[in-house]
């Protein structure tokens, strides 16, 4: 089950769109995950995000607008989509449609499930019109518009209870209390008591609170301390909790997180139905601006997340060369992307000052994601310091797995292959770390792979002292050699199976002449046969060849 947009008005009228991940960015740009090209949707339009199971759909301050139900989205704002929402954009309508909310809606209609906060809910609106006194209704309203008019809740539910305060003059303390999720500890966020010097001493009991959010039920006892279902509590008659009336903090078809009470410590106050009724809908309100205000959170967390990738994207980016070895009578060719934001992947070519000379580097750091990048870096510095050091190609491996070794690598290591060629005698050194092997393509078609099985050495980090060999092999005119990491031996079909070693081999048989011609073919078969699934892994190709 999943959820979906519609096309009800628009480009492909008709046309479903599965909400397949946790983000959806809507605009003019081509980069959107849906393009809406006119020139009236601004380039990043809107964004949908699902976040807790629920979607929310948010307007990335567009010119135009976004609006659901004919209602204007506020940028700072996200609102939740429910079934049958209708989100426009300029011309276009779309309808969303969640599976899993309409399964747990008819799951709780058949089981008959419902709640006294439900029921309470329902008749709030209507007994508030008719009973509640102005004075009561005034507070109500500023409390709702105070709610909906900032996203900074901290200091704002003081606020609230201290006006709660001048609805019920009997009540003696008022707490708005949450309930952390994983400790199951209730944290207070605000405590007001009728007299101050009292607020730094007040308690509440958690035996009535934990059964408030437990059942997801308004609590109204007029004697706590004679109540059956308290009489077990110790804390009741150490707090001299008299009436108390707690009402549960909770998101539609979410779990409830908190409460807000108030009690009194005097025999002759009491709490009534109508007043349960009137918090209620306070905290009703109050649930639904906490909820915004996580969700804004939330999505301010992410955006700084995104911001913060983008700019190590950036920054890895810089580690890679800004271009192609210009070398007389070779031909170069090279690509890189990243399974996330950033990954693990190497590429690097190393000239040697006043020779014809040069080295050409891939490596692939164990794992992805940040940790993987940091020794991607700590890998590009080092490769150069070692190249130049030693002449020897496999005593600059060894200085190589030495200083990465001493640096240390967070228990991971790194596969790593090094070609040097010798441009001016045409001859090519490889030495191989554990990586896949360099596979030569000669001119006649013929496939072979270098430094493989006993000449494959241990990966970078495993030994520090280990020595590695090198083979040498000679380019004629034609001859390509290629270097890539296993993303690309490892991209799936739809069936699940990888491209693998074999495809590779059978490809470069056919494939042109050229070092080029030969990266752009194995890279358009990887493509087809992934089929536009998720990448799992990094994927980097190196191919060099002597002209024909």
């Amino acid at each position: 089950m999943s959820a979906s947009l519609t096309i009800l008005r628009g480009e492909n009228q008709g046309k479903r769109i599965v909400l397949s991940s946790d983000k959806l960015v809507i605009g003019r740009s081509p980069d959107c995950g849906l393009v809406i090209p006119i020139n009236a949707v601004s380039r990043e339009h809107a964004q949908l995000l699902r976040i807790n199971n629920q979607w929310y759909v948010k307007d990335l301050k567009s010119r135009n607008k976004t609006f659901v139900n004919d209602a204007e989205v506020n940028p700072d704002i996200p609102v939740r989509l429910r079934t049958g929402d209708k989100v426009v954009i300029c011309d276009n309508v779309f309808e969303f449609m969640d599976e899993e909310e309409e399964a747990r809606a008819a799951a709780g209609e058949e089981d008959g499930t419902s709640t006294v906060t439900s029921t309470l809910e329902a008749r709030a609106g209507q007994s508030l019109l008719e009973t509640a006194s102005a004075e009561r209704l005034r507070v109500l309203l500023d409390i709702t518009n105070a709610l909906s008019a900032t996203l900074e809740l901290e200091p704002l539910l003081p606020k609230i209870v201290e006006q709660l305060f001048t609805i019920f003059k009997q009540a003696d303390r008022g707490f708005v209390v949450v309930r952390d999720e994983a400790t199951k500890r209730l944290i207070p966020k605000a405590i007001k008591t009728r007299r101050g010097k009292d607020e730094t001493t007040a308690r509440f009991s958690t035996k009535i609170i934990n059964q408030c959010i437990d059942n997801g039920q308004a609590i109204l006892s007029e004697d706590a301390s004679s109540d059956s279902r308290f009489s077990m509590s110790q804390s009741i008659s150490d707090f001299r909790i008299r009436s108390v009336m707690c009402a549960p903090l909770g998101v539609s078809q979410g779990k409830v997180f908190g409460v807000i009470q108030l009690d009194t410590q005097d025999r002759s106050k009491r709490f009534t139905q109508e007043d349960l009724r009137l918090l209620v809908a306070v905290t009703n309100q109050a649930a639904l601006a906490m909820e915004n205000a996580r969700v804004h959170e939330e999505l301010m967390r992410r955006e700084r997340r995104d911001r913060e990738m983008a700019f190590a994207k950036s920054v890895q980016k810089g580690f890679l060369p800004a271009s192609l070895p210009n070398v007389p009578g070779y031909d170069f060719f090279a690509f890189y992307r990243a399974a996330q934001d950033i990954g693990g992947d190497y590429y690097g070519f190393t000239q040697f000052p006043g020779q014809d000379k040069i080295a050409v580097s891939v490596g692939d750091v164990a794992g992805k994601g940040v940790p993987a990048a940091l020794l991607m870096a700590r890998l590009s510095a080092e490769v150069r310091t070692s190249v130049l050091s030693d002449p020897d190609a496999a005593a600059s491996v060894k200085l190589l797995n030495q200083a990465l070794g001493q640096a240390g690598l967070m228990d991971r290591f790194i596969t790593y292959a090094q070609a040097t060629l010798d441009y001016g005698s045409h001859y090519v050194t490889v030495v191989n770390a554990g990586h896949l092997p360099p596979i030569v393509r000669r001119a006649d078609g013929r496939i072979e792979e270098l430094a493989d099985n006993d000449l494959a050495g241990l990966p970078l980090g495993v030994m520090d002292d280990y020595e590695y060999q090198a083979v040498d092999t000679s380019l004629e005119p034609g001859d390509t050699i290629l270097l890539c990491s296993d993303g690309i031996y490892d991209a799936m079909n739809a069936q699940g199976e990888p491209f693998g070693r074999e495809r590779v081999l059978e490809l470069l048989k056919v494939a042109g002449s050229s070092a080029i011609q030969q990266g752009k073919a194995l890279l358009g078969a990887v493509e087809a046969y992934s089929a536009g699934r998720p990448q799992h892994d990094d994927i980097t190709l190196v191919c060099f060849g002597r002209k024909s």
